[in-house]
């Protein structure tokens, strides 16, 4: 969307606040979307609630290559960001409780690299595709992803763990445990690291394109690959923080991942401050995305922290909930920019994942133990 952007505020006359309202409005769906999709995935199954927001994703998002003008554009876009929203939760709740303990790690992350290879097809297809077809056609072909709806209906199976707590009925919410520490503490200790690095992810990335255009002089060809190159460092940081999961244990990965983290974001603000150009700002971005891959260990992480009748819910509120609190950042961003500059963003998001490297000695560590074993330590607690 943020290679869109620019295009789509030349079309409508938009804007950097119209702009920038457009990416947070979408980052509030994505919240509603975990909050709802995550209560509807522990009532009717994470199966049907995955094909659900699949089918809505692909809807809103075919849906916006006709919009008339801004005002449905955004409403559209909220839409297709509820869809969004609701996919990871519960996703990631059906992958943790579908994987055996040994690999639990590794299957989780992989399904969060998926945002990394995303980003990288996003900027090609911004950088290439873009210029040629126009924006409305870059939407029209994403929403192929409904094709998956129909995969997750014959391929998918059910959540064992969800079965065998339901025996495959729709159930009630257990409100009575919702309200409970037993959900309480978990949910708001999932919620500050989430909205930790969500503010620093987007703080520092909402205006990275348009800082490699406007100040450093990059074409949409040229920002599109540092941009690839973002998505590629996502992509192999999380793959990493998965194999680390599994290895050395959930708590002492986040904390590595984070802190390279903060050290890329550092060398980056350095960097810029030097004011130098081109290749040499390249090796901190890639450290600091690749250390965005702590990312990873979230939804893997937070599966781990709830029981499985309010796990979906859970997991699915907590994480976009945090990512719906970064409705702020491209809005502080784009106050602080034009005034302070695009090395200030980067400083703050360097202290922002210093905190989250420490949070992350809070959480139960999950490694190398069966979900059912600790849903039995729910049990007795």
């Amino acid at each position: 969307m943020t290679f869109l952007i620019v295009p789509i505020a030349a079309d409508f006359g938009l804007s950097s606040q119209q702009t920038a309202l457009l990416l947070s409005l979408q980052l509030l769906g994505i919240a509603f979307g975990g909050v709802v999709f995550g209560y509807l995935g522990d009532r009717i199954g994470r199966r049907r609630t995955l094909m659900i927001t699949i089918v809505i994703f692909g809807v809103f998002t075919l849906a916006r290559a006709f919009v008339p003008n801004y005002t449905t554009l955004v409403v559209f876009g909220i839409l297709a960001a509820i869809g969004l929203g609701g996919e990871f939760g519960v996703g990631q709740s059906l992958v943790s409780e579908a994987m055996p303990a040994s690999s639990r790690g590794w299957w989780g992350a992989a399904l969060y690299s998926g945002v990394g290879i995303g980003l990288a097809m996003a900027a090609l297809v911004g950088g290439y595709l873009l210029p040629i077809i126009g924006w409305r056609w870059v939407f029209a072909v994403s929403c192929l992803p409904i094709l998956l709806a129909i995969l997750a209906r014959f391929a998918v199976p059910e959540s064992d763990e969800w079965e065998a707590q339901s025996r495959g009925e729709r159930v009630a919410t257990d409100w009575k445990l919702v309200r409970s520490r037993l959900f309480l503490k978990p949910f708001f200790l999932c919620l500050t690291a989430c909205s930790i690095e969500f503010f620093a992810f987007y703080g520092v990335a909402a205006l990275l394109p348009k800082y490699l255009i406007e100040v450093q002089g990059f074409s949409f060809s040229k920002a599109a690959w540092w941009t690839v190159t973002v998505g590629l460092s996502i992509f192999l940081g999380s793959v990493t923080c998965g194999y680390l999961a599994d290895r050395i244990g959930r708590r002492l990965t986040w904390f590595i991942m984070a802190s390279i983290a903060a050290i890329g974001s550092v060398l980056l603000g350095l960097v810029l401050e030097t004011g130098a150009q081109g290749l040499l700002s390249l090796p901190p971005i890639f450290i600091m995305y690749f250390g965005t891959g702590v990312a990873a260990a979230f939804g893997l992480v937070f599966s781990e922290q709830f029981p499985t009748r309010v796990r979906s819910l859970g997991v699915g509120s907590s994480l976009q909930l945090g990512r719906g609190l970064s409705f702020f950042p491209p809005l502080i961003a784009a106050a602080v920019y034009p005034v302070y500059g695009y090395s200030i963003l980067v400083f703050s998001g360097a202290a922002l994942f210093a905190v989250l490297a420490a949070m992350g000695w809070a959480f139960r560590e999950g490694r190398g133990r069966a979900m059912a074993d600790i849903e039995a330590d729910f049990a007795t607690s």
